[in-house]
């Protein structure tokens, strides 16, 4: 399997409402308003800055199921109002990722993309014996599932 030195995955979902709906959900998660990502991940922003502006800056920790924790940040890099953000990592992860949302039949596929690489220590030595990319997609998948039962709640 060897050192995992890049993850790049993609992970998608039908969401039962509308781009607008979904983007903005997504938005008030990053600035910790709301809470449907938990007990997985938790958002901070680190200054009064609104969300949706180039810039804007969050804390993020992973709560791993396998009881280890990781941090990072991500900043908005470029945002298009109800079609996608993009951010930069840094912290425990580093690169990018992409969020899109696309209009179909009434809902809206959502999309994440994460390009990027574990930093610190303990992730990169465990690479080898643990299937990252795996991990990553099991979160994503489960924030769209609370995703989708927020909005349908609301």
């Amino acid at each position: 399997m060897g050192i995992v030195s890049r993850i790049d995955v993609v992970d998608e979902a039908v969401i039962d409402s509308l781009p607008m709906v979904v983007y903005k959900a997504v938005l008030n998660e990053l600035a910790g308003a709301t809470h449907w990502w938990m007990p997985y991940l938790e958002f901070k922003r680190r200054v009064d800055m609104p969300i949706d502006r180039e810039g804007a800056t969050v804390d993020i920790t992973n709560h791993s199921v396998r009881g280890i924790t990781s941090r990072y940040s991500n900043k908005v890099t470029k945002i298009a109002e109800a079609k996608s953000i993009e951010v930069e990592y840094a912290g425990d992860f580093v690169g990018t990722g992409e969020w899109t949302f696309e209009p179909t039949d009434g809902k809206t596929k959502v999309q994440y993309r994460f390009d990027g690489r574990p930093k610190r220590l303990l992730f990169v030595l465990v690479s080898p014996f643990v299937d990252i990319r795996k991990m990553h997609s099991d979160v994503i998948q489960k924030g769209f599932k609370g995703l989708d039962g927020y909005l349908s709640k609301n």
